[in-house]
């Protein structure tokens, strides 16, 4: 029977433990150097259809792009198991949808790096929640055990995904 071990939502509070939580706000608009995100309305957002800024606009690394820079995650997903071996295509393309859904709305959620392991597949997030919810969107679509493990010390979730063929 498929096991889910449930746990408890990381709650932050809006001065966020976060190392990459700045606690300054940038001038508006402000366009990141990189993946051309803007941060307006005190938030990081991407930026609306045909919308465009001079030369003069400022410029800045969102904190994707800085957690990107310097191969620092937030979270990992660990995938594994004789299940995910036989219908890797099928879990890696629910991945990639759920991924495309979120990072639309949420620019900072970011995949940084997917790596095959010994295992299965190791990948590295910008943020915890979103290592979780990618964990969430496997489970809920395959089934298998869950397990989801924060690491207060290092502000850093590691979600563990695995299935077998019966």
């Amino acid at each position: 029977m498929a096991k889910h071990v449930p746990a408890a939502r990381k709650e932050y509070t809006w001065e966020s433990e976060n190392p990459y939580y700045e606690k300054k706000k940038y001038p508006e608009p402000t366009v990141c150097e990189d993946c051309g995100a803007v941060y307006r309305d005190g938030r990081w957002q991407w930026p609306q259809e045909g919308e465009n800024f001079g030369p003069d606009v400022n410029k800045a690394l969102c904190p994707a792009c800085r957690r990107k820079r310097d191969k620092y995650p937030g979270g990992f997903v660990y995938l594994s198991g004789s299940f995910f071996k036989e219908k890797r295509e099928e879990i890696m393309n629910r991945i990639n949808n759920t991924v495309e859904e979120i990072t639309a709305q949420r620019p900072l959620h970011r995949i940084l790096w997917i790596k095959e392991t010994e295992d299965g597949v190791e990948i590295a997030t910008t943020t915890e929640r979103f290592a979780r919810h990618i964990g969430e969107a496997v489970y809920s679509a395959f089934k298998g055990e869950l397990d989801v493990n924060y690491n207060e010390n290092e502000k850093l979730a590691r979600v563990f995904w695995r299935r077998d063929l019966p």
